[in-house]
This record gives C-alpha cells, sequence and structure tokens, in this order.
C-alpha cells in the first residue's frame, strides 16, 4: 500500500467515529477518494473522477458550493488547513443542517476535505443559550422577590444568609436540564444552605392523581399521598402553601419523618397546573419564622419552572429518537444505538445480533384494506415484536414495513429461536381481512446476522442480515433465515 492510501485508509477509521463525510481532491479538482458514514464504497464509486465542483453543485446551493471551492483554491495555494464552521445547508427534504468543513493538504499534491454533521451541536448551543437568558430573567424576577420580603420579621445578617443560599441554591439548580439531578442538588442545598434536614419533593402523577415521592432527605421515600389526603395532598389540590406549626394537633397529618414536629407543604405551579409539592418538616428545636416560608414560596417556584423544562427537553429527546406510529425506536435512534452495542460488543469480545423484518405483501395489504388498516397492522406487528425481546433487546422501526431488532449478548443460534417465535405469532395473529392475503395470512420475513460470526463492522452487519432477509423472501415469504456465505 503506498502513502496516499494509507494515509487515507487512517482517516476513514477517523471519519466512521462519527457521521461524516472524506473527499480526497487532487490539485486538479478532481475526486480521487471518497468515503461517507454507512455508505458502501461500491456505491460511492461512481463520485470517483467527477469534478468537485460539480459534486458541491449536486449537494449544497451556490453560495455554500462556492464556499468551499474557494477554500479549496486557497488551501492548494498556502498548503495550510482550512475550516469553514457551522455552515448552514438546506436538505433536500427542508431541513436545516449544519456542517463543519475542513480542508488539509494530503499526500501527494492532494488536498483532503473532511465534512462533519454537527447539526446536533448546534441546535444543542441554541437550546442552551435560550435557557440561559430564561434562567437569567427568572433570577432577576426572584431579586425583586427577595427585595420585597418583610426583613423587620429577622435580623439583617440573617437575612443576607438565607438569600445569598437560595441564590446559590437556584444558581446551581441552573446548570441542569436532568430532572432528578435538578431535584438531588435542590435538596442538597436546602439541607447545606437553608438548614432543612427533612425536605421532599412530591410529583403528580396525572394518571393515579397520586403525590410520589420522587426525591427526598430524611423522609420514608415509599411515600405516595392521594391528591386531598394529608397536608401535601391538601396543599395540591387548593393549590397554596399550608403551614402546621404543631402536627400533633392537625388530623390530617400523615407520618413522613421521625422527627418532625412542623410541616410546610408547598405546591409547584407551571402555567397555572399543579404538577407537585415542596414539603418540608421541621424539629421542635428548628421553629420556622414568616421569612422561611417566603423563602419556600420563591424556591417552589424555581423547582417547579425547573422540573417542568427538564421534562419538557427529556420529552423532546424522546420524541426525537420515537417512531410516532409504533412507538418504537426510529432508524435514527437505531443507528447510534447500533454503533454503541457493537462497540461494547467488540471492546468485551460478546455476541450481537440483528434481525430484520419485512412484512410480506404489504403493499397488497394497503391497497385491498386501506392505509388505516395498514397502520393498525403495523402497531400491532410491533407490539408482537416487542412482546418476544426481552428488556435488554432493541427494537426499532426501519422504515415503511420493516422492523429492527438488536439483540445484545446474543449468539446467532439463540437469535434463530427468537425470530421463529415472532415469525409464527405473526402468522397466528388475527389481522383484519389477512385472509385475502397471499398465503391467506398476514406474515413476515426475517432475516438474521450477528456479530462475530457473519460481520466484522456495523456495515457489514446490516447487509448481512439484510442479505439474510432478501433470501428469506425470495423463497417461501414467512420465513426466517440465517445468513451464510452461500446466499447472495
Amino acid at each position: 500500500m503506498n502513502s496516499s492510501l494509507m494515509y487515507i485508509a487512517m482517516l476513514n477509521t477517523v471519519v466512521n467515529a462519527k457521521p461524516s463525510a472524506l473527499i480526497t481532491i487532487n490539485a486538479t479538482g478532481i475526486i480521487s477518494h471518497v468515503h461517507i458514514t454507512g455508505r458502501s464504497q461500491a456505491s460511492l464509486a461512481l463520485l470517483t473522477g467527477k469534478r468537485l465542483l460539480k459534486l458541491l453543485r449536486l449537494v449544497f446551493d451556490t453560495h455554500n458550493s462556492q464556499l468551499i471551492s474557494n477554500a479549496f483554491t486557497t488551501c492548494l495555494a498556502s498548503q495550510q488547513q482550512t475550516t469553514i464552521s457551522q455552515f448552514k445547508h438546506i436538505s433536500s427534504r427542508n431541513l436545516t443542517e449544519y456542517f463543519d468543513c475542513t480542508l488539509a493538504p494530503g499526500p501527494e499534491k492532494s488536498i483532503i476535505i473532511f465534512f462533519q454533521n454537527v447539526t446536533e451541536s448546534v441546535l444543542f448551543q441554541e437550546e442552551l443559550f435560550t435557557i440561559t437568558e430564561q434562567h437569567e430573567s427568572l433570577n432577576q424576577d426572584l431579586c425583586v422577590a427577595m427585595a420585597n420580603l418583610d426583613f423587620h420579621l429577622m435580623d439583617l445578617e440573617h437575612a443576607h444568609k438565607k438569600l445569598s443560599a437560595l441564590y446559590r441554591i437556584t444558581a446551581i439548580v441552573q446548570k441542569t436540564v436532568n430532572e432528578k439531578e435538578v431535584m438531588e442538588e435542590i435538596l442538597d442545598g436546602m439541607t447545606r444552605e437553608l438548614g432543612f434536614i427533612n425536605a421532599a419533593i412530591f410529583l403528580l402523577d396525572p394518571n393515579s392523581q397520586e403525590l410520589i415521592n420522587k426525591a427526598h432527605r430524611g423522609y420514608n421515600d415509599k411515600i405516595r399521598v392521594s391528591l386531598g389526603q394529608g397536608v401535601t395532598g391538601y396543599a395540591a389540590l387548593h393549590r397554596e402553601l399550608v403551614y402546621v406549626p404543631d402536627i400533633t394537633l392537625d388530623s390530617r397529618y400523615i407520618p413522613g419523618t421521625k422527627n418532625g414536629f412542623s410541616e410546610v407543604a408547598v405546591p409547584l405551579i407551571v402555567n397555572d397546573r399543579v404538577i407537585g409539592v415542596l414539603d418540608v418538616e421541621t424539629s421542635q428545636e428548628q421553629s420556622i419564622k414568616a421569612y422561611d416560608l417566603d423563602l419556600l414560596r420563591s424556591l417552589a417556584s424555581q423547582i417547579a419552572m425547573t422540573i417542568a423544562h427538564a421534562s419538557h427537553v427529556n420529552q423532546a429527546c424522546i420524541e426525537a429518537s420515537t417512531d410516532g406510529l409504533t412507538n418504537l425506536y426510529n432508524y435514527r435512534h437505531f443507528q447510534n444505538i447500533l454503533q454503541q452495542e457493537f462497540k461494547r460488543a467488540t471492546r468485551y469480545n460478546w455476541s450481537l445480533s440483528l434481525l430484520m423484518i419485512d412484512i410480506d405483501y404489504f403493499k397488497h395489504y394497503n391497497d385491498i384494506n386501506g392505509h388505516l388498516y395498514g397502520d393498525d397492522a403495523l402497531r400491532a406487528v410491533a407490539e408482537l415484536v416487542r412482546q418476544y425481546c426481552r428488556d435488554t433487546d432493541f427494537v426499532f422501526r426501519y422504515g415503511g414495513e420493516e422492523f429492527v431488532v438488536l439483540l445484545p449478548e446474543t449468539t446467532v443460534t439463540r437469535a434463530h429461536i427468537i425470530a421463529e417465535l415472532i415469525r409464527k405469532a405473526i402468522a397466528e395473529f388475527p389481522f383484519q381481512n389477512s385472509n385475502n392475503q397471499p398465503g391467506g395470512a398476514l406474515t413476515v420475513s426475517i432475516g438474521i446476522a450477528g456479530y462475530p460470526d457473519n460481520a466484522a463492522s456495523e456495515s457489514e452487519l446490516i447487509d448481512a442480515a439484510d442479505t439474510a432477509l432478501y433470501s428469506a423472501k425470495r423463497s417461501t415469504r414467512n420465513r426466517s433465515c440465517l445468513y451464510s456465505t452461500n446466499i447472495s
């Protein structure tokens, strides 16, 4: 292998780490090598020998094409690395994407162009900027609220310590959007900064209408309180702060701590909706002052907004990785999980199997019964596949009527058994009007491949499973087929 090919091979290893593309251009602007993550070299062969500018015009608009072409000319002349950061591109599906493009001198007077899709990073930065602006506005409102507290109820030095502690808590909370981490940080701050030894955050389950203890210090972690029940339930139902100076004199009290004497419950409200309750119990030695109640009101407001935002971000992440029709993971998430699990399998020398499932004659089913019945069938197939998989397996909608199952730490022999269970369950399921299908039932064909038996890379694993699926459909259909070098 000459030095040029060795250099390209080394860069290909880098490209395969993340979704990206690598192109090698000679001094006259002719493409001599192309590598794109997830694409076979055979499918890219037509690009070799073409002019760079022609390729750019096929992919990018005029402005970006000229921008990259100018950078190529500059890099060729100066023999120094040139980078175009986060240039904006509108895809053929009218989606906005961002790329980093790095041009560097290569061997034998060539230029190496490396494209990196950084859309997720750019969108994350924009989201983070928006969050920061919201938090700054919230801090300003918080400062105004603190300024309006009645400082005559405590000495000024104590007031300063309490306000400083509250500010430190809110500042720490703003550094994360993970709901569990947010609640733990708040309770750590309340214990460390404000001296509340017993504190808990209850979140409202909208289905059961119960307040569930999600994070606590000093409480029984199994507490579940119905809406309206106890001091916490009363605070949530009536949407108001409840202060009980002596719990022994209040019939609503539900024991939650070992040394509780006074209790304060503050509802967590966002957009006029109760999402939970902040509850604090103090011992007889630690009396609650009026300014403590104001501090807890302010803190509850911060908690509610932060938890709501964390839930929104978490829901957005779920929606981005989930197929809306079947509630399975989508193709984009499949690429991420496959890369993650393949690395684990190679690192620990574990087996990894892949099932590729296709519904037989699905177009025929759609044409006869209509797309509404077709959608029902897709949902039913998705649920049947999921039923025969373990909690550690991953089920994806690959596209159209195709599904993929990723089975970590599973040999192809065991995967074949699971595939047969899935195939038989679907063949026996009473789909609407399935008797009109060829063979008298709605069925699936399944291709099976595994690492290290059939593949040495992620793309080879997909290709092997796809080949096995094609073999199953080419013969009798309603069949599962293991990959073999004898099939093509």
